[in-house]
């Protein structure tokens, strides 16, 4: 676009006062492009999309109908699931909350940011239950850090948290809040008066119906510009206070195969929170949203013992049932109906996914981990990526010390408690039932260089050091808030 000619004052002055004369003609050159960028954008209809990210707290990867359950009932997920696309092999980033949201939101693997698992003193390193040093880790996000939402927003996106933050302690814009790290809003539990812990509030309200009010009311004040919406529920989490007509409902029903263990107050807590959903999808919908809004599904960990079967371990352990998540995106008009990607993706690839889909860049200067989903979900596309990491060198629960890899269909850990590595073809084996690491030693050589490399390269802790205060009759402690009332199924650890 050429310049208009300048006046003759300004010809004067540019003898005069060099330095602000190429001020000022830079300055026109720029706007000249601004101008060209907006129109060119205008021709071409491009618009930023809204992010609608929704994180499940513990859901196993088989609650919903669209991963196989039927004995749960999730229209309104299942709805997401089929009008966009499904990742059959969808994998939490870590074995529980904390750090599986750290890497969501930094696209990066827990030794990039360091947050390795949730705070608990019960699991302090050094305990005489401990074989070996394990590590705190960090309690939130290192300073200087750029998460999704720091991106969107300086792009022009507003954004708000509803629920579980979970990376770090701080409020009110501190580092370790998330008006601290790119949201405009955060909206917790406390803040619409619910006590910690708690599922009801002693006016008949129910937590996730609360959280769900507060998310259509910032939709309804934002919809006229794009909008980042991080809707983390503090479902599926124990202990459960359900409500008294869903228990009903499903003590009326029966699990049947691979749903046999779960229980009717679970299914209950499950379908309140699908209900939320469809309640934020039929605002979408009313506000004539729905074909502009990319929907993510996942949760942050495995589930219980008694909700993953077939697959062996839960919540806490790096073994399928510990890290499998349910996982869906839907974008109506952009990504085909009806697709199932079978390559396996994890919570750090979210975060370019999103970035992707907005038009904006990854944080110049950090570390990106996770892959964008963008091009597979468009074109079905392979990703062809070589391996996914894990790394957990922390105790919690029935959690020791544990990294691996998953490269195509097999899966090396490392145990650095002893035995030292299991290797499995979890294609064949998703019950990871067969150790097939004597039976194949190339294969587990072949593996312990990569995972031995990335974890040199990501600068992991490695828990390899034996603790002095090692007491093998010593007990871990116990503690916490009541579970709900269990079953058995899925396959125990070994």
């Amino acid at each position: 676009m050429p310049l208009p000619k300048l006046h003759t004052r300004y010809s004067i002055l540019s003898a005069a006062r060099p330095t602000f004369a190429q001020a000022l003609r830079a300055g026109l050159h720029f706007c000249a492009f601004a101008l060209c960028l907006l129109a060119a954008s205008a021709a071409s209809g491009a618009k930023q999309p809204n992010i609608l990210l929704i994180l499940i707290d513990d859901m196993g990867y088989r609650d919903v109908g669209f991963v196989g359950n039927k004995y749960i009932s999730t229209p309104n997920i299942d709805k997401i699931a089929k009008s966009g696309a499904v990742f059959s092999q969808c994998y939490a980033s870590a074995p529980n909350c904390a750090p599986t949201r750290a890497c969501l939101l930094t696209g990066q693997y827990p030794p990039r940011h360091g947050v390795y698992t949730v705070v608990d003193d019960r699991y302090a390193p050094g305990q005489p239950h401990m074989k070996v040093m394990s590590t705190k880790g960090n309690d939130e996000l290192p300073a200087g850090t750029k998460t999704v939402a720091d991106v969107l927003k300086s792009g022009g996106y507003s954004t708000a948290l509803i629920g579980m933050w979970n990376i770090g302690r701080g409020r009110n814009g501190s580092p370790g809040s998330p008006t601290g790290r790119g949201f405009d809003v955060y909206k917790r539990p406390d803040d619409v008066n619910f006590e910690k812990d708690a599922y009801m509030d002693g006016k008949g309200r129910y937590l996730s119906d609360a959280l769900c009010d507060e998310a259509l009311s910032w939709i309804d004040q934002h919809k006229t510009k794009p909008f980042f919406l991080y809707y983390a529920e503090h479902s599926v989490h124990e202990p459960f206070d359900p409500k008294p007509a869903l228990v009903s409902k499903y003590k009326a029903k029966t699990p049947t195969g691979l749903d046999k263990g779960i229980t009717p107050e679970y299914a209950a807590t499950v379908e309140a929170v699908d209900t939320s959903i469809g309640r934020i999808m039929a605002k979408l919908e009313t506000l004539g949203l729905t074909k502009d809004t990319l929907v993510i599904f996942t949760s942050d960990n495995g589930g219980l013992p008694y909700v993953v079967n077939p697959l062996r371990g839960s919540k806490g352990l790096l073994y399928e049932g510990g890290i499998r998540v349910p996982g869906a995106v839907s974008w109506p008009g952009v990504i085909p109906a009806g697709k199932t990607f079978d390559e396996p993706v994890a919570s750090m690839d979210f975060m370019p996914t999103i970035l992707e889909a907005a038009g904006l860049p990854l944080p110049k200067g950090q570390p990106t981990d996770g892959l964008s989903l963008m091009k597979q979900l468009k074109t079905g596309a392979a990703l062809n990526r070589n391996a996914i990491y894990w790394h957990f060198p922390c105790y919690i629960g029935k959690g020791e010390p544990m990294s691996l890899l998953r490269a195509g269909d097999y899966k090396l850990i490392e145990k650095f408690a002893g035995p030292t590595f299991e290797l499995y073809n979890v294609k064949k084996d998703p019950s990871e039932e067969h150790d097939l690491a004597k039976a194949e030693p190339a294969k587990v050589e072949e593996l312990k260089k990569l995972l031995l490399a990335w974890q040199k390269d990501t600068g992991a802790f490695l828990a390899d050091q034996p603790n002095p205060a090692y007491d093998p009759n010593a007990k871990e402690p116990r503690g916490g808030g009541k579970g709900g009332k269990g079953g058995k199924g899925g396959k125990k650890d070994k």
